[in-house]
């Protein structure tokens, strides 16, 4: 049985409120077809804003790297979701708990 497929989510830089900060987001496309028409989304209460993204392709066994820039508002525990869809592939997600240091 195949596992589901997920999304990797990292942050680099530092992460402290008021200071830019970037996200990525991997996905490798696991199935022997190409994605078509493939929404990401991500999210990040106090973090970042919800930003979408849009691919037209992915080829089998191809990997995508989003990179957001951000600067996170508030300090504290934060969870950055992500989440991708398309017509072959549903409810692909990742999450990532961030500690933002106070400035």
């Amino acid at each position: 049985m195949e596992c589901c497929p997920f999304l990797v989510l990292q942050t680099q830089g530092e992460t402290v409120a008021g200071k830019e900060m970037s996200v990525t987001v991997e996905f490798t496309n696991p199935l022997k077809q190409t994605l078509e028409n493939v929404t990401l989304r991500l999210e990040g209460p106090g973090v970042l804003r919800t930003m979408k993204k849009e691919f037209r392709q992915i080829p089998m066994n191809s990997t995508l790297i989003w990179e957001v820039k951000c600067i996170p508002k508030r300090p504290g525990l934060r969870k950055l979701i992500a989440s991708l869809n398309c017509n072959a592939l549903r409810h692909v997600y990742g999450e990532l708990n961030v500690q933002i240091q106070k400035p």
